[in-house]
């Protein structure tokens, strides 16, 4: 099930879905006429910048190419 109700927000770190390994450092999003944008740069696994991507629609395609990324302490 493909989560939609996570907004990515700045600082965050959204993984890709497999078959890839990317991670998106999400940068910005915002709202244009109703509909939500984000940018964010693409990294690798090691954290280097692969590309930057300016306002995307943050629609079903971002839900199915991320997922948000879970931190854990301890």
């Amino acid at each position: 099930m493909v989560d939609t109700k996570s907004i990515p927000k700045p600082g965050e770190r959204w993984l890709s879905c497999p078959p890839y390994m990317l991670i998106a450092h999400v940068l910005g999003v915002e709202q244009v006429e109703g509909l939500r944008l984000v940018s964010y740069e693409l990294q690798d696994d090691d954290g280097a910048v692969i590309e930057r991507v300016d306002r995307a629609a943050l629609d079903d395609g971002w839900w199915k190419a991320f997922q948000p990324m879970r931190q854990y302490f301890g």
